[in-house]
Order: structure tokens, then C-alpha cells, then sequence
């Protein structure tokens, strides 16, 4: 009896665990952002739901109801499920796989709200929808993160244009579902509205900065004491070792003395090959006066793509003061790529220090 009920309540919420497991399967074995099995793959996904979706609501329209069109039906909805989750998976790429989730979290968000609804939706009206949806998610994500690759370039207007190759694909996409069936044709004008108001609403989350400058993300960012380039190109710094935790902020205590120069920030970022953007370092400190970040230095770099550990480059801040600061590594002076808090403490006891390779 025990057995029977499990089973039965697995098949109640088969859909939503076949969407997590082609999630997690992807995120393992998915090969980095920019390599060309990655875009295949990702194109391939989405076409497998783009054709189960249509290929579903096909056969409702044939309301014979016969068992081989019910298995069928069961087939190609748990079919979606899988591709699904698979296809969102992408945006692993770049929010798991990324060092700056202080920065990415809200990508992960996106993904769990899918998983949710996906589970507290059963009805086949709201499921369709559902899927659609999810599908429309992909695609918009699947454009913002491979145009750049292809143009060679990632701004603000790479991701306008993304954006609209995602809005003109589901619209066509939607106009051809209402050919397909009678139910398809009555969800028409909430798909259009979906169609349009997903790219709005991810375009809304990114010029607010809500979402980081994808397909960039920080591999490797840290505060230094002396970093410098040898002949052959890598990058040697100094650090402190025994790495102590402000417990005002539970950020990194960077100490200070009398002779030392200032800090330096060392950061790599992922960035595909040949993709180029203006990068800069933003090194703020926080007034608790005011309660507010002020923006002490900006220095500006040109990324370069390519490098397999990501393009690296640091800078240097002389000048410190006590307390909480950041360093924001941005594209186009606008967009959040990644950041790092830590405390400064003047104290010349800086316990051991290491000289250690980048």
C-alpha cells in the first residue's frame, strides 16, 4: 500500500522533477560559455520543446482520446519537462559557474520560480502557458548570452538586439501554435503578452542592474598587497595568510601600514574568444555617515577575450582610508560584472605575508 502511494505521488509530480533533473544534468556536463557544442546543444534543446509544445497541442486537436495518444500525451509533456529544465540550464552557465553570485543570485531566482509554478500548476490551460513561457525564458537568455559571441562585442545595444530576436521568434512562434489547436488559438493573447512582456521585464532587471553584463562574468576577483606582471605575462601578488574576517561586515580585513603603497584588486574575467568590452575597476568606500557608497577612483581597461582563465587585470588604490570598501567590476562603465567587499584597518602588524601566482 505504501509502495502504491509513493508511486502515485511520484506521477503526480513527475514534470517538475524531470525539469530539475535536466537542469542539474546540464549544469554538470554543459561545456563552457562560448565553446560551439554549447550553442548546439542549447539550440538543440529549444527546439525539442519548441516541436513537443506544438506537437502536444496537435494531437489535442485530434480529440480521439484513444490510450496510444494518451501515452503519447504523457510522453511529450514529460518530454517538455526535461528540455525544459535542460534548456534554462544555460543560464548556469553563467549565474553557478560565476564567482560573483553576490551579483548573479537574481539569474537563480528566475530558475526557481520556473520549478515552483512548474509544480503548483496542474491544469492543462495554465500548463501550456506554463510551458510557453519557459520556452520563451530560454530563447530570450539563449540570444542575450551567444549574439555577443557572434558580433565580437557586448554593450547595451548587443543586448537591445538580443532581446528582439527573442520578442520576434516567440511572436512568430505563438502566430504558428494557433494553427495547431483550438486551445492554442484561445491562449493566443496571453502567449503575445508573454512573447513581449518576458524580454521587457529581464530588459527592466538589466538596465537596472539587477542582473550582471551577460555573457561576462568574474571569475576571480581579491584584494592584494603588491601584484605585478613578469616577463612572461603571469601574474605574481602578496597577500596576507592568515585572512581575518571583519565581524562588523563578514568581509576580509585588508591591513595597512604607514609604508605601504595602497592595495591592489586582481581580477579575471570569463569572457568567450574574441569578444571585446570596455572594463572598468570602481573602487568605492562606504560613508556610514550618509549610509551610502561614494565612488573614490574608476580605472578603465579593454577586455580582450579568448584567455581560457579569463581576461586578467588589476589596478591600484593609494589614499585608503579606514573602514568597508568595494571594488564593482563594470562593462561599459554601466553594467555590473562582478564585485568584492572588504574592510581596511591601519595596523602595521600584518601578520605573515605569501607571494602567490594569479
Amino acid at each position: 500500500m505504501k509502495l502504491s502511494l509513493l508511486v502515485q505521488e511520484g506521477k503526480q509530480h513527475a514534470t517538475t522533477l524531470l525539469f530539475i533533473v535536466g537542469f542539474i544534468f546540464d549544469v554538470i556536463i554543459l561545456p563552457e560559455a562560448g565553446h560551439m557544442l554549447t550553442v548546439w546543444i542549447g539550440l538543440l534543446y529549444i527546439s525539442i520543446v519548441a516541436g513537443a509544445i506544438a506537437g502536444r497541442e496537435w494531437l489535442i486537436s485530434q480529440n480521439t482520446a484513444s490510450k496510444s495518444e494518451q501515452r503519447l500525451f504523457s510522453f511529450l509533456t514529460f518530454v517538455i519537462a526535461y528540455f525544459s529544465g535542460s534548456a534554462l540550464s544555460f543560464i548556469s552557465v553563467y549565474a553557478i559557474r560565476s564567482a560573483a553570485f553576490s551579483v548573479s543570485w537574481p539569474l537563480l531566482v528566475v530558475l526557481l520560480l520556473c520549478v515552483l509554478v512548474h509544480e503548483l500548476v496542474s491544469s492543462h490551460h495554465f500548463r501550456f502557458t506554463l510551458d510557453v513561457g519557459v520556452l520563451f525564458i530560454a530563447v530570450l537568455f539563449f540570444s542575450v548570452f551567444n549574439l555577443p559571441l557572434f558580433l565580437k562585442v557586448q554593450n547595451d545595444v548587443t543586448f537591445v538586439i538580443s532581446a528582439g530576436i527573442a520578442v520576434l521568434f516567440s511572436l512568430a512562434y505563438v502566430y504558428l501554435l494557433g494553427f495547431m489547436s483550438e486551445s492554442a488559438e484561445e491562449e493566443a493573447p496571453r502567449l503575445y503578452a508573454l512573447s513581449v512582456g518576458i524580454p521587457m521585464f529581464i530588459g527592466m532587471l538589466y538596465f537596472l542592474n539587477v542582473i550582471p553584463a551577460v555573457p561576462l562574468s568574474l571569475a576571480n576577483g581579491g584584494v592584494y598587497h603588491r601584484v605585478v606582471r613578469d616577463e612572461n605575462g603571469e601574474f605574481l601578488a602578496t597577500q596576507e595568510v592568515d585572512e581575518r574576517i571583519a565581524a562588523s561586515f563578514r568581509v576580509p580585513i585588508y591591513h595597512i601600514g604607514d609604508g605601504d603603497t595602497g592595495a591592489f584588486f586582481f581580477s579575471s574575467v570569463n569572457a568567450p574568444a574574441e569578444l571585446t568590452a570596455p572594463i572598468s575597476h570602481v573602487w568605492e568606500y562606504y560613508d556610514e555617515v550618509s549610509r551610502k557608497w561614494k565612488t573614490m577612483t574608476t580605472i578603465d581597461f579593454t577586455l580582450s577575450g579568448g584567455r581560457e582563465n579569463g581576461y586578467r587585470a588589476y589596478s591600484q588604490k593609494e589614499n585608503l582610508i579606514e573602514g568597508l570598501w568595494r571594488v564593482t567590476v563594470k562593462v561599459d562603465s554601466k553594467r555590473i560584472v562582478g564585485r568584492m567587499k572588504f574592510y581596511i584597518v591601519k595596523d602595521e602588524n600584518k601578520g605573515e605575508m605569501v607571494d602567490v601566482k594569479l
